[in-house]
């Protein structure tokens, strides 16, 4: 079964801190959908280096 929240939240999307009604969109994306993200907040992450990755509010 596909967890789209817990794929994003592993990958460092900040979902715990969206409101309830933002988590329920990102849990109904598709595995395509949810690779995709993925994919582009490791890129924001990486461009932006270790020191600003742990201040970034994405998503």
């Amino acid at each position: 079964m596909h967890d789209a929240l817990g794929a994003l939240r592993d990958a460092g999307c900040p979902v715990d801190q969206l409101s309830q009604a933002q988590r329920d969109v990102l849990a109904d994306l598709t595995e395509q959908e949810t690779v995709a993200l993925v994919a582009v907040q490791r890129r924001l992450l990486a461009a932006e280096g270790e020191v600003l990755a742990h201040d970034l509010k994405l998503l």
